[in-house]
């Protein structure tokens, strides 16, 4: 899960959970391109198209690729 607060533009975040259909495949590698630093993200996929991730549901949605992933 994301922290919101440390995410920026530029950021690489690796679908998980419960994905993002229509839009990512799980364990697919996306860009964020803004983000407001409290509840949403904006992220462009492989393809180019962007889309949101808002609040809770949206943060589980995601890890950054930067982190080691839970053992």
């Amino acid at each position: 899960m994301i922290d919101y607060a440390t995410t920026k533009a530029g950021d690489k975040l690796r679908i998980t959970g419960m994905g993002a259909p229509g839009f990512a495949e799980l364990g697919e590698v996306v860009t964020v391109t803004s983000c407001n630093g409290k509840n949403k993200l904006f992220a462009v996929n492989n393809a180019g198209d962007e889309v949101f991730f808002a609040l809770t549901c949206g943060a589980q949605r995601l890890e950054h690729i930067d982190q080691p992933r839970d053992q």
